[in-house]
């Protein structure tokens, strides 16, 4: 059968690889035209032309960068609108850290909306805007009148076009379609890792390694998915988007360590106070300086960055002396290798996108952080997959060790182990239960049956004996065990015990008859019982008392039925006994 299961299952891969290679060949081969993009006009560049005042040529992308630009004074630009305007035709283009106003031939148009708080940065931060045109503003002047924040060169205009909103909106999010799932994938990652930290800590010792690895996912995750700049089209409050992306990148570093010291450990002490203190100062000064309207979060940017790269660089010395080290285990040696190039990945993209941001790059800026951490998930995700195995490996060990160290191996329920704790947890709560009984039981003629009919058909009849007091106590709401070799006991607690005991002996009294006049068994079946209970108004009385007390009972019970029950020699002729034997 398994040879059959196998060869299915190698004609089912040959089916979805036939599948995925034609479905790829008609993708590539046969693309048709784009229904969704023929709805709209094709948007037209309208990034070049553009004048100053002293109509000198500006470039929209670094109007910070310009000699006669101020922080805090107004400036306009220029440029003429074509001569015809289509209907529907909006001036789109994206805004980065300035204020502006739209005017056609001195008319306001367009003034954005600014909310206010104290929490938030100076300018707008990035924000998209559509203006819509009619065709009578064919020809006329459009002037942005603007007024820039920082003296960044991360300041100005980038993504103008004319052209239909849809379609400007729509080639934003084709462009950036990548990179928004990629944030998304990261996001959902972290989180899990985060919620997988719950039950894999609730017993074990505390390591938290993938807390530390969710929040340091998250963070980044938050950072990136700001700085694709797509949030801006469904939340319209750019301030706030601006805040969390520059404060975001703060909580970085501190996850970041603890995951790296849980994962491989600091031979230093001093790495993680180190690293933790420069964070919590850094965020520290930052908030105050923006608080206080001396600088603001965005200004004070290069704080931020220097924690970070000191962080990058203890990552990237950290990944590498440890990916050094040799062990004996092969497999923990290349896992640990694949979470140090995924690690590594994120600390090089962190200084690359550190040094673009400074260099004034217009494009994304979290582009190598995300393409590093994306590297990392497929990494950390085959490095983990070991260490998953293992663990349900260990699981099924575990369980099955527990169930060895509590369950009788003869008769699979529980042994003298699980009665003994499962009677001290009674004693501790005795004064908080209604009442509590013990029952005892004693199986008789064991040694008949073994000696006359051997060990086998001794073991059936303590396994018989059990499922007959099991059975009949199994909707009473109680525990089973085998606390010797043909001793039994059953604990109850709770309300009504005593009506419970009467019941479930009544029960199997009517089990055992049954059991004796109808099953084709060589042996009969007798067990003597008794019982007690827990007298609460007595709290000073131990359990054992009560258990001793049933005890007691259970041999006078024996007795009994030694008096009026025919012998085991009489019952069976010494033929029978040897022909089952």
């Amino acid at each position: 059968m398994e040879h059959k299961k196998r060869t299915f299952f190698i004609l089912y891969l040959i089916m979805a690889i036939s599948i995925t290679g034609i479905v790829a060949w008609l993708a590539l081969r046969y693309q048709g035209p784009d229904t969704i993009q023929a709805c709209f006009s094709e948007p037209v560049p309208f990034d070049t032309g553009w004048r100053n005042e002293t109509n000198e040529p500006v470039i929209l992308n670094r109007l910070a960068e310009s000699d006669s630009v101020t922080p805090y004074q107004q400036f306009s630009i220029y440029h003429t609108l074509p001569d015809t305007i289509a209907k529907d035709t909006a001036f789109c283009f994206r805004s980065k850290n300035i204020y502006y106003q739209v005017y056609i031939d001195g008319r306001l148009v367009y003034n954005p909306y600014v909310p206010e708080s104290i929490f938030y940065p100076k300018s707008l931060g990035t924000r998209w805007n559509y203006i819509t045109l009619s065709p009578e503003d064919a020809g006329r002047q459009l002037e942005l009148r603007i007024t820039t924040v920082y003296k960044s060169a991360r300041t100005g205009l980038s993504n103008v076009y004319l052209g239909s909103p849809g379609s400007v909106i729509l080639d934003t999010l084709q462009s950036k379609t990548v990179a928004l799932i990629t944030c998304i994938l990261l996001l959902f990652v972290g989180l899990l890792l985060m919620f997988a930290d719950i039950p894999i800590n609730m017993q074990a010792k505390k390591n938290h390694e993938l807390l530390y690895l969710g929040l340091f996912a998250v963070s980044i995750a938050i950072w990136c998915l700001t700085e694709t700049n797509l949030l801006q089209l469904f939340w319209g409050d750019s301030r706030l988007i601006s805040f969390i992306s520059c404060s975001s990148l703060m909580l970085i570093p501190i996850p970041m360590v603890l995951y790296l010291d849980s994962a491989f450990g600091f031979r230093k002490n001093f790495v993680i106070p180190l690293i933790s203190i420069l964070s919590i100062t850094g965020f520290a000064v930052c908030m105050v300086l923006h608080l206080l309207d001396i600088a603001d979060i965005h200004e004070t940017l290069n704080i931020t960055h220097v924690v970070l790269g000191i962080s990058a660089l203890i990552l990237l010395y950290t990944i590498t002396k440890n990916s050094l080290i040799k062990g004996k285990n092969t497999a923990k040696n290349i896992y640990r290798i694949l979470r140090g190039i995924g690690l590594s990945c994120i600390s090089i993209a962190t200084g690359i996108d550190i040094v673009r941001f400074y260099l004034g790059s217009t494009g994304d800026s979290a582009m190598f952080v995300r393409i590093g951490l994306l590297i990392f998930i497929i990494c950390y995700g085959t490095s983990s997959l070991e260490k998953t195995i293992n663990a349900v490996k260990l699981g099924i060990q575990t369980e099955f060790v527990s169930q060895l160290a509590y369950r009788d191996g003869l008769t699979g329920i529980g042994n003298r182990t699980a009665f003994q704790e499962h009677l001290v947890n009674l004693e501790k709560q005795k004064e908080e239960l209604p009442s509590i009984g013990i029952i005892m039981f004693d199986v008789n003629d064991l040694k008949f049956v073994n000696d006359h009919m051997g060990h086998q058909a001794g073991d059936s009849l303590l396994i018989h004996s059990a499922t007959l007091i099991r059975d009949a106590f199994q909707d009473l709401n109680c525990d089973c065990y085998r606390i010797g070799g043909d001793e039994f006991s059953i604990l109850l607690s709770g309300e009504d015990v005593k009506q419970r005991c009467d019941l479930g002996l009544k029960q199997f009294r009517q089990l055992i008859a049954e059991c004796n006049r109808t099953a084709e068994l060589p042996f009969r079946i007798s067990i003597a019982y008794g019982y007690a209970l827990y007298d609460a108004t007595s709290p000073e009385k131990k359990l054992m008392d009560t258990y001793q007390q049933a005890d007691l009972n259970m041999y006078e019970n024996k007795k009994w039925l030694k008096a009026h029950q025919t012998r085991m020699e009489d019952l069976y002729s010494e033929t029978t006994t040897k022909l089952t034997k």
